[in-house]
């Protein structure tokens, strides 16, 4: 026994060293280059080896609070790229999309029943002069052909000239606009003054400069608004828009100037130039024709989802027909 022992020693001594001298003259990468791995990962059953790990075993003896004591967090946050990963998953257009229907949403419960309160003024107003407004044109031509071409829902109003109520609404809120923001500029020229003069500025009333000035900031509100993106303030919280006579969508600059020029002319004689919104065929005042414009909503291509009690009645009376 202690000769085979002896013997057994001697054996694994010697095939340790040949193993040693095989691995110090083999080179393994020559030696991987002849294995097939993907034969190789093709006979190993992986559910087998996974039921044969105890993954519990494996979870409790791995230190959590070690392992994040030895991870960088710092320099982990570092290399991800929060930007790519908010504008793959889409979240700036989700949220824009549910603000701008929120948004939308809220409008038109204000816009609807106005909007109905329009056809009632304008449909009322004219019978009582004897007048048929279903004869009348519903809006440009070019615009509302196109808007029957690409929906069948009469609920879009888009296109379709706008009525006097809402018009009105649109005009009592950009002239709030105006004097609050005008209201609001003199203030701050006058602590700009004060502050670089050291001195107060005191004002008996609204004196020649103050009223020159109004007028000429509301020009430029109205000049402005319109020629850049064909609507005011008001006219945009009302969902109305200034489109060509055509049905245009895209105003000229001196459609918009001549337009800013000739508005007060329909307020000068009793607003007497007003009354082409209530009795006209394309619901056109003054200024209107002079600058070869027109009114329409404008709610894009949606219609007013909010039903009310006074819409669901205009639609049984055939008011959008």
């Amino acid at each position: 026994m202690p000769q085979e022992k002896e013997r057994r020693g001697l054996f694994r001594r010697a095939a340790r060293g040949a193993t040693s001298v095989a691995l110090e003259v083999v080179d393994p990468d020559l030696v991987l280059d002849h294995v097939d791995v993907n034969a190789l990962i093709e006979r190993v059953d992986v559910n087998q080896l996974l039921d044969r790990i105890d993954v519990e075993r494996l979870i409790s003896r791995i230190d959590i609070d070690e392992l994040l004591k030895r991870a960088d967090i710092d320099a982990l946050m570092e290399r991800v790229d929060v930007k790519a990963l908010v504008d793959r998953a889409g979240i700036p257009e989700i949220v824009a999309e549910s603000t701008s229907h929120l948004t939308g949403s809220a409008l038109d419960m204000f816009r609807k029943p106005i909007v109905g309160i329009d056809e009632i003024t304008y449909r009322g107003l004219n019978r009582l002069i004897g007048r048929d407004p279903r004869a009348f044109p519903s809006g440009p031509g070019a615009l509302v052909n196109w808007v029957d071409e690409h929906t069948q829902d009469t609920g879009v109003r888009t296109g379709r000239y706008a009525g006097p109520v809402t018009r009105l609404i649109a005009f009592v809120l950009d002239s709030l606009i105006v004097t609050t923001s005008f209201t609001l500029i003199v203030a701050g020229i006058t602590y700009l003054v004060e502050l670089v003069s050291s001195r107060e500025v005191s004002a008996d009333g609204p004196g020649f400069w103050y009223v020159l000035g109004f007028v000429l900031w509301a020009f430029l509100y109205l000049w402005l608004s319109i020629a850049i993106f064909g609507k005011t303030l008001g006219k945009t919280i009302m969902g109305v828009r200034v489109v060509g006579s055509d049905g245009s969508v895209a105003l000229h600059g001196r459609q918009a100037l001549l337009r800013a020029i000739t508005y007060p002319l329909s307020f000068v004689i009793v607003g007497i130039g007003l009354l082409g919104i209530v009795f006209g065929r394309e619901r056109r005042a003054w200024h209107d024709h002079l600058a070869r414009t027109a009114v329409v909503y404008d709610w894009g291509s949606r219609e007013a989802r909010l039903s009310t009690p006074l819409a669901a009645w205009l639609e049984r009376k055939g008011v959008d027909d």
